[in-house]
């Protein structure tokens, strides 16, 4: 990892290349301003002349010749980009000299011969301070030394003492020291800007979202060599880098995401510190959360094809089989439970790859316990019953919400709902769970008995495996377990929603951001439900089951 202040040649180049970005922008700019200038001229010129003869106009061939040039660099600047970022220098070898000698074939037409000079001051000037748009003090000086040089080719054709040549000659020198300095305060504080964004080896992109303690950017890893890769870092937030208990909770996600390698599974690929903040750097996943599939879906009021489905319920199946059945170094299971199973934990590429995110409220059995007692970590509409009970809970835990997602995804809409989360609380733990097939027709008896299985709110009753799970999906009938068909299937969906959500269509690799806030993920107190439900009719929470943990 860069040390703090230093910054490696790629990144370098990263910002140099951001500068020229923004260079071609203001060449664009220019050109942009230059043809509405010569527009201006060609209105101008076609005025009635004055009566007395004192005409400063510029003449119809120096008009239509600067308008042409004009309109030629604009098209270069709009479509040869790599011609265009010299459309700044137009200004100093073309419009300067342009316009001298329209000056010196005007200026027998004056009534007296000085009365041109305002305007062969004013326009050079105006000239090199247009320049400093090109954000180039290269740029700004040659177009300085051309004004200059047009000034003073038409003060030598005056009788003038010599102070007042050099002192109009000072004007545009004057003009230019002012453009470069505040071009070079740009740059400045351009290069500060983006330095602020870089974590490490990672320049920092778009902010895809932000929940309680992190925000998640789209970044470039570019190590020393030249080469990049896109990937996801999540930054904890200023508040929370001071805090120790936050450090350790960012910490313990990094240290669990790092110890997976599977394919339905977001990779970590770093942790550090860089300066006073922490970052966790991730596989980027180029495609959506099942979340804003579900949006999709709900909006144009059609369900996934079934194939496709089965395909999802069955990768996060592999997912969840993966980790729950992860052991230490020494062998011994680690008993991994994700507590966060939810749609928009779900990725899902363009190319119909489904991974499982966000271990931020993972644990495993053996560590130490960094959630304050009586919290809920996860969502409450997805969390098992004995989870909302407060009693002890292992991997089936996942595999009730694993049964939630799918409900969900096959005929989407939540089997259970609430005005506030004291009604969800109640829903989940005592509400009749509704048939899956009476809401979608075409669904088959197996698959809606496994959905069923993993709804059970006795966990010892529930399915006691993901392996369970993915053997009860391989004997459904071939037709919906073709997995290459559920691919190319989900993947034709990714495409059409990120079409139809164009407003909304960015990946966000975190269920916090903005567009999510609806399902951010939520810390609730559960002895505060729990004391809320004891007040409801038929509802109390049952008596510690010690469910035994999954073998």
């Amino acid at each position: 990892m860069a040390e703090k202040g230093t910054v490696n040649a790629a990144v370098k180049a990263n910002l140099e290349k951001v500068l020229a970005e923004e260079q071609l922008g203001a060449a664009m700019r220019m050109a942009q301003i230059r043809l509405v200038l010569s527009g201006v001229a060609c209105l101008v010129v076609l005025a009635p002349v004055k009566a007395d003869g004192s005409d400063l106009r510029p003449t119809y061939y120096g008009t239509f010749f600067f308008a042409a040039v004009a309109t030629v660099v604009y098209l270069v600047t709009r479509f040869v980009p790599s011609l265009g970022k010299w459309g700044t220098l137009a200004v100093a070898f073309v419009d300067l000299p342009a316009i001298s000698v329209i000056q010196a074939l005007q200026a027998d037409k004056l009534p007296a011969p000085w009365m041109g000079i305002p305007t062969a001051v004013a326009i050079p000037c105006g000239l090199v301070a247009l320049s400093t748009l090109s954000l180039s003090r290269t740029v700004i000086g040659i177009t300085s030394v051309m004004a200059t040089l047009s000034i003073l080719r038409r003060l030598l054709t005056l009788d003038m003492a010599g102070p007042p040549i050099v002192l109009t000659l000072m004007i545009p020198p004057a003009v230019g020291v002012v453009g470069a300095t505040m071009v070079s305060r740009v740059r400045s504080l351009v290069h500060a800007a983006r330095k602020k964004d870089l974590v490490g080896k990672y320049i920092l992109g778009e902010r895809l979202g932000a929940g309680g303690m992190a925000e998640v950017f789209l970044a470039t890893y570019s190590p020393e060599g030249g080469f990049e890769r896109k990937v996801a870092v999540k930054r904890i937030l200023p508040s929370y880098a001071e805090r120790p208990e936050s450090i350790a909770l960012f910490r313990r996600e990094a240290e669990l995401g790092a110890g997976l390698a599977h394919p339905n599974v977001v990779q970590v690929l770093d942790f550090g510190a860089d300066g006073d903040t922490w970052f966790i750097a991730m596989e980027f996943v180029d495609g959506l959360p099942l979340s804003r599939l579900l949006t999709h879906a709900r909006r144009g009021a059609t369900p996934m094809p079934l194939a496709a489905c089965v395909y999802v319920i069955d990768q996060l199946a592999q997912a969840l089989d993966y980790i729950h059945t992860r052991t230490s170094a020494t062998g011994a299971p680690l008993q991994l439970v994700h507590r966060d199973v939810n749609p928009p934990n779900v990725l899902v590429s363009r190319i119909g790859e489904v991974k499982l995110n966000d271990f931020g409220v993972a644990r495993a059995a053996g560590k130490e316990q960094l959630t304050e007692a009586g919290m809920l970590r996860g969502k409450v509409g997805y969390a098992a019953p004995e989870q909302l009970l407060g009693q002890p809970y292992d991997t089936r835990a996942d595999l009730w919400a694993l049964g939630i997602s799918a409900f969900e995804l096959l005929v989407l809409q939540k089997p259970f709902t609430g005005v506030d989360d004291v009604a969800l609380y109640r829903a989940c733990l005592e509400a009749p769970i509704p048939s899956p097939k009476g809401l979608r027709a075409d669904l088959p008896e197996g698959l809606e008995e496994i959905v069923l299985g993993l709804l059970v709110r006795d966990p010892s009753a529930r399915f006691q495996s993901a392996e369970q799970v993915l053997k009860r999906l391989d004997a459904l009938d071939p037709s919906l377990t073709d997995r290459v068909m559920g691919r190319k299937q989900l993947a034709t969906w990714v495409a059409d929603a990120r079409k139809t959500l164009s407003d909304e269509a960015a990946f966000f690799p975190t269920p916090s951001s903005k567009r999510d806030a609806a399902v951010a993920t939520q810390t609730q107190d559960i002895k505060t439900l729990s004391s809320t439900a004891q007040t409801l009719p038929g509802l109390a929470p049952q008596p510690d089951d010690k469910a035994t943990p999954n073998k």
